[in-house]
């Protein structure tokens, strides 16, 4: 989801007459704790794929806990950098993202529908769960309306199902290379 707005900020912001080289300029207080927000999440996910760390309990019980930890680390490292413009649209997305998945017990709900081709895969679904970080919107999901259930369909070739809380982070991206690479020639008022 990330690929199609840094993508599109790199071109917008080189149409603009950005510099590549001011990017190593932009100072980001704390970024390491988006690496290692990054890291653990991804690590865990690896880990529980693969059955290699202490069995199916061990994620029953505390991977909700793992995660709301990485949620706090990237929410201190946007704090960290709340002056920035494009943290203001971040920090926007992850809340709406924290909100929904720990209002539905550490997972992201998503909805298939109206996404064609996915039929066969969600029909024999155990626990209606798919992976650790998501799991289906049913009639007991919280929030729906912040879950995964913008669709965004072929022919797109990168269709997928997003969030508002997505959105969000994706606008924040753009902006990021607007505001490390066009300093001083455009500037966003948002937020100002």
């Amino acid at each position: 989801m990330f690929i199609e707005a840094m993508v599109l900020g790199f071109i917008v912001a080189i149409f603009r007459k950005g510099r590549i080289r001011n990017i190593g300029n932009m100072h980001i207080k704390g970024w390491y704790l988006f690496l290692i927000a990054g890291l653990i999440q991804g690590c865990i996910s690896w880990l529980k794929g693969r059955n290699l760390i202490l069995g199916p309990e061990f994620f029953d019980k505390y991977f909700v806990y793992v995660l709301l930890f990485t949620y706090l680390i990237m929410i201190a490292g946007v704090i960290l950098n709340i002056k920035k413009k494009f943290m203001k649209f971040i920090l926007i997305g992850i809340m709406l993202n924290f909100i929904v998945i720990f209002a539905n017990g550490g997972k992201m709900p998503v909805s298939f529908k109206g996404f064609t081709g996915y039929e066969h895969y969600t029909e024999n679904m155990p626990e209606k769960s798919f992976d650790i970080k998501h799991s289906l919107v049913t009639e007991d999901t919280k929030l729906v309306y912040l879950a995964d259930v913008i669709v965004i369909p072929r022919p797109y070739p990168l269709a997928r199902i997003i969030s508002v809380g997505d959105i969000f982070l994706m606008i924040g991206v753009f902006l990021f290379f607007q505001e490390a690479m066009v300093r001083g020639r455009w500037s966003f008022q948002l937020f100002s």
